[in-house]
């Protein structure tokens, strides 16, 4: 006996039930979001790579033109070592190789220069040392530290032993007063070696010490300048501090926090910036500084909170895969 079927079983049986329709209903609608999220993901990846290398671009130009001004200014040693960081962050930026070599060509053939003594170096026509150090006692009175400092060394050559303790004191005295005088001109490093010579006769004063501290901070910030934003702001800011009229350590400080305030603002971090440009503002009230304050201020505002616990996502890893659902009976 044959078995048949109705028509109304064949049709119900080739229709999807339900539940099929829900379950890949589902999984279209987890493979659209997970595809959104991971596009999302990318466009903020790459907004914050466009953002980053700006701020890179813009560091590197501020950079150059420093260094440019630097050649210009005869401080070689300076403008090689921004021209040094320019190449090793971008090896082809123009002209930067040029100026390096420029740089450094002037560094082979650049002389300290001495200064020049208040009087005419004497003549000494006389080998009696008690004149000799008559001679170098007067000209320590005056200042003349060159041709005091002159008149000791040939008094020592001629008789080592003669008043040892004066002729220790009086080249403690002119070292320190040369010492000092080439601190507060430009020539820091010169000076800086003066006073150390000048320690090994006898101890410093306060005053000497005060300057040799206070111009190897100014040296220290003059080489992390723009370079190293932080190290540099950090040792001008204790410089201030002990000395805020040395130099020119106030505008220092101002530009270079300044600087950085602006070069975080670039990169996207705003509350950074709010703070270096609040700090700024408290060594010079400048009206654009106070603008750019509370734009920053506003922007670290609109910054939402990263949620420490948050993992961190990893740009390699590959698009989340849609989950399958359990089928409901």
């Amino acid at each position: 006996m044959s078995t048949s079927h109705s028509p109304a079983t064949t049709r119900t049986a080739s229709v999807p039930s339900l539940s099929t329709l829900g379950l890949v209903f589902g999984l279209l609608l987890l493979l659209v979001v997970g595809v959104s999220a991971w596009a999302g993901y990318q466009a903020g990846q790459a907004q914050r790579t466009a953002r980053a290398q700006a701020a890179e671009a813009a560091e590197l130009e501020d950079q150059f033109r420093r260094g440019v001004a630097d050649l210009a200014a005869a401080r070689y040693r300076l403008a090689a070592s921004r021209f040094q960081y320019i190449l090793e962050r971008r090896p082809d930026y123009p002209g930067a190789a040029e100026r390096l070599a420029e740089a450094q060509r002037a560094l082979q053939v650049t002389v300290v220069p001495t200064p020049a003594p208040t009087e005419p170096l004497p003549a000494t026509d006389t080998q009696d040392p008690a004149k000799i150090l008559a001679l170098a006692r007067q000209l320590t009175e005056k200042g003349n530290w060159d041709g005091a400092l002159f008149e000791l060394a040939l008094l020592r050559a001629l008789a080592p032993t003669y008043e040892p303790l004066t002729v220790d004191g009086l080249i403690y005295t002119a070292l320190r007063g040369r010492g000092i005088a080439r601190i507060q001109d430009e020539l820091m490093e010169a000076g800086i070696t003066d006073l150390d010579h000048a320690a090994r006769f006898r101890p410093l004063d306060e005053q000497a010490r005060s300057y040799r501290a206070w111009a190897r901070l100014y040296l220290a910030a003059r080489s992390f300048y723009g370079l190293d934003w932080p190290r540099a702001i950090g040792i001008l800011r204790d410089l201030y501090v002990l000395a805020p009229n040395f130099k020119d350590t106030s505008a220092l400080l101002y530009d270079g926090t300044v600087s950085f305030a602006a070069q975080l603002n670039a990169a996207g971090d705003a509350c950074q910036a709010a703070e270096y440009y609040a700090s700024a503002l408290e060594l010079r009230n400048e009206p654009a500084i106070a603008e750019a304050l509370t734009l920053a201020q506003t922007n670290c505002a609109l910054t939402p909170t990263p949620d420490p616990n948050a993992p961190t996502p990893d740009p390699n890893a590959p698009p989340p895969e849609a989950a399958t659902p359990t089928p409901t009976p």
